[in-house]
């Protein structure tokens, strides 16, 4: 078989946590409408702006407006990045992991505030999640320019174009590898996130090809679902345009874009994260750390020698 994730199952995984499946669509809606909303009133600023100073162009004055209030608005999302995404993300990541284990959850706003309090008292502060889900990203980078058949294909020669392409899909491959570390940290209780997010890079090394291979077909799935969802959200998108002046089509392209994304996020990334816990508890069970592994990654990766001496140093960040 092509994959070995059950759909059904992991579809029955997301149905369960439907509470936090609404929160997320709330989310990132508000984020996309905001994006667009920012976008529309910079741009409308910029158009102002070009008919009364005659030395800027009309044009110019509303893409630049329109561009400047994108950057705005990421700026915002910037400072309110924790509990956006490190906190919602980890909540329903804890929810998604009592279901895969058979827990009975809590309904409605329930469910909510019982995940949200075990990733508080499992990880304390907000800002001890955020850094060391960045330690975990580095780390795993490190895993893929590891894996021997990758490496390999990476020396011979006249291969280069082909390379990048395959390097460029492994690393978008592993875009949900830091929730599997959090999946176990909740799983086995962890009193030891550091350690035990060392220990859980290590298991996803010893087993990378096969975890890899679900991956690639979920990248696959989920991107071709974005570009379906962009495509209908076009029309919606040209409605919302109106509020911007000037030439519309390329507003209408990024907007649809920037919906196609939202729901992307919300809808279909606990999706992914439901199919690869499955694949990862499959190939892990019954592993312990491989030390060459960890020898080698601890060689090749700072992010993995900081875990390694974050967890010597104790709970601390």
């Amino acid at each position: 078989m092509l994959w070995s994730f059950s759909v059904w199952r992991s579809l029955g995984l997301v149905g369960r946590t439907w509470p936090f499946l609404v929160l997320r669509l709330a989310v990132n809606l508000a984020i996309a409408v905001g994006a667009m909303l920012t976008v529309s009133i910079g741009a409308f600023l910029g158009w102002g702006l070009g008919h009364i100073v005659s030395s800027v162009p009309v044009e110019a004055g509303t893409i630049y407006g329109g561009l400047l209030g994108f950057v705005v608005l990421g700026i915002i999302l910037w400072w309110i990045r924790d509990y956006l995404l490190y906190l919602l993300t980890a909540g329903h990541v804890a929810a998604l992991t009592q279901a895969f284990d058979g827990t009975p959850l809590p309904p409605g706003k329930g469910q909510v505030a019982a995940a949200l309090a075990i990733v508080r008292e499992r990880f304390g502060e907000v800002s001890l999640l955020f850094v060391l889900d960045q330690l975990v990203k580095g780390a795993v980078r490190a895993v893929t320019r590891l894996i021997d058949w990758l490496t390999d294909l990476m020396g011979m020669p006249g291969l280069s174009g082909f390379v990048r392409l395959v390097d460029t899909v492994v690393r978008l491959s592993t875009n949900f590898i830091d929730e599997l570390v959090l999946t176990r940290q909740i799983r086995i209780a962890s009193t030891d996130p550091w350690t035990t997010a060392r220990e859980s890079i290590v298991l996803y090394a010893q087993n990378a090809p096969a975890i890899l291979r679900n991956s690639v077909w979920l990248m696959l799935f989920r991107w071709a679902l974005t570009v379906v969802l962009f495509a209908l959200l076009i029309s919606p998108a040209a409605a919302f345009v109106y509020l911007v002046p000037g030439e519309t089509a390329g507003w209408t392209l990024a907007f649809a874009l920037l919906l196609a994304v939202a729901l992307q996020r919300a809808l279909i990334d606990p999706f992914c994260i439901a199919a690869l816990m499955q694949v990862y508890f499959a190939e892990i069970e019954g592993q312990r750390p491989n030390p060459d592994w960890d020898d080698r990654l601890a060689e090749a990766s700072r992010p993995f020698r900081d875990l390694i001496n974050r967890g010597r140093e104790g709970f601390a960040a």
